[in-house]
């Protein structure tokens, strides 16, 4: 009989604590919280870089289009203007890329890691596509072509990018360089003004 007495004692403290504890809540929103944040916080993470993935490259195409209109108007090919003096193929190359990276965005970081494809055919169909790439590797700016064509001709710049902020987010990897970088390339196409 003591021993029956002594578990009902024992059912009804667990009953009266069990009560208890369905009653407090006092840590819910603790828990809802840190059910609700995780996916919020890879949503807000997500957008973030989206957002930050096509302004870095709108600023590359803008300063791709801008840079370009010395090509369009023959002031790179005939050494006039901001140009003047400008008459080896290497002097148009690094005169072409400082007027690229003066219009970018400084943190675009366009001295040293940005690459300038430029072809020039007679006709739209001449152009062949520009690897900026090969096996997960950007292309020096030596090995690329550099052909800005002559009055009336069709021209195609490709400017290469390797956006490296890819590597460093927290949830996504979605580089597809070999060091984890996001090739971005911005292209335009025109043909020159007969300038001559």
């Amino acid at each position: 009989m003591a021993a029956e007495l002594e578990d009902r004692a024992g059912r009804s403290r667990t009953r009266s604590l069990l009560r208890r504890w369905r009653r407090d809540d006092s840590g819910a929103t603790a828990i809802e919280f840190a059910i609700v944040a995780t996916p919020f916080l890879m949503l807000l993470f997500g957008i973030m870089t989206v957002c930050l993935y096509f302004f870095t490259n709108f600023s590359l195409e803008n300063a791709a289009w801008a840079a370009a209109r010395s090509i369009r108007t023959g002031q790179l090919q005939q050494g006039t203007g901001a140009y003047t003096g400008v008459v080896t193929l290497e002097d148009r190359k690094i005169a072409f890329k400082a007027a690229l990276c003066s219009k970018a965005p400084s943190f675009l970081q366009c001295g040293n890691k940005v690459v300038i494809i430029a072809q020039s055919n007679t006709s739209f169909g001449g152009i062949i596509e520009p690897q900026c790439a090969s096996n997960g590797t950007m292309i020096n700016q030596s090995a690329a072509a550099f052909e800005t064509g002559s009055a009336s001709s069709v021209v195609l710049i490709t400017v290469c990018y390797p956006w490296e902020f890819a590597n460093k987010l927290p949830f996504i990897k979605f580089g597809n360089l070999n060091n984890g970088a996001a090739l971005m390339q911005a292209s335009v196409a025109f043909r020159t003004e007969p300038y001559q």
